[in-house]
């Protein structure tokens, strides 16, 4: 017997395409992304602790007398206290707005960053409450919870409800596209699957699923260096996918997303992220656009009455 769930991932499978055509006759759609993170560092087993990625963690060791991950804290630390800065100014510098996931903790933990990012014009995407809270351990109450208080503290902090979603980890549950639409959000981003967004029925009512597909993958993974990855590796990584959609646009507009972690905004993955930038602006009929701004130019022009 097929799992319960898995009628419900069919509807992913099943989504709706979508006839695009981006404005002014634009090819290719450019999406920029950042993660604000920050981790709850509480052993609830219904939590995930985030360790370095790759290798033995000495803190598990038996022998340790520190069982703190201090450096760990510290890496992950960086996002809010200098990254998330550095982005902001490459993106001020090329009067670019981005999408910024952002854990309701982090908005807490990092209010002025949150508060420059809304000032600049960013869009504030919800990102669960704490990176290391991933909603496959809770209940749909539970699940429900972690939305709304994350959708409540941005509200409370710059006055704005997000309306789009992606989860921690990227891993939702068979609740998650029914409690957004409740909550009012507009489009979800957890899926993987497609070049470009498509709509999704859950109950009679509509959501956009935009696809995190993300052109620069190791800037946004913590094991980038352990993996011998530079940040120079990246930028070839980059002008692949991105001379590939620009190809394939001609015939179907296609959506490029190039994400950053904030933690990971190095001096040598920003050099990068900028680059990557410049690059995509030396080609003609790209439109760079939030993700809200790809979704509502989706449903005002792209799907008929």
């Amino acid at each position: 017997m097929m799992p319960a769930h898995d009628s419900f991932y069919d509807i992913f499978s099943k989504g709706k395409k979508v006839k695009i055509h981006w404005p002014n006759g634009a090819r290719l759609a450019v999406a920029l992304a950042g993660n604000l993170e920050a981790w709850t560092e509480t052993p609830d087993p219904k939590m995930r602790r985030t360790h370095h990625v790759g290798g033995s963690n000495p803190i598990t060791a038996e022998d340790a007398r520190c069982k703190y991950d201090f450096r760990t804290a510290s890496e992950n630390d960086y996002g809010g206290r200098t990254g998330i800065w550095r982005i902001l100014r490459i993106l001020k510098k090329h009067g670019l707005k981005a999408s910024f996931n952002i854990n309701g903790l982090a908005a807490l933990k990092y209010p002025e960053a949150v508060k420059q990012i809304h000032t600049d014009g960013h869009e504030i995407v919800g990102h669960s409450w704490a990176e290391d809270v991933q909603l496959i351990f809770l209940s749909k109450e539970q699940e429900r919870e972690e939305i709304r208080a994350c959708v409540k503290t941005f509200d409370d902090l710059v006055g704005v409800k997000p309306t789009g979603w992606l989860s921690s980890g990227m891993r939702h549950t068979e609740h998650t596209l029914g409690l957004l639409i409740e909550e009012g959000f507009l489009w979800h981003g957890d899926a993987v699957n497609d070049d470009a967004p498509y709509l999704i029925d859950v109950g009679g009512k509509t959501i956009v699923e935009v696809p995190y597909r993300n052109a620069i993958s190791g800037l946004n993974d913590t094991g980038m260096y352990r993996r011998g990855i530079t940040a120079r590796d990246l930028l070839g990584a980059f002008k692949d996918e991105f001379d590939q959609l620009y190809e394939e646009s001609q015939t179907e507009p296609k959506m490029l997303t190039m994400a950053m972690h904030c933690q990971m905004a190095f001096p040598a993955t920003g050099r990068v992220y900028e680059e990557a930038i410049k690059y995509a602006k030396s080609f003609p009929e790209v439109w760079f656009a939030t993700r809200v701004e790809v979704v509502k130019w989706i449903l005002e022009n792209c799907i008929k009455a």
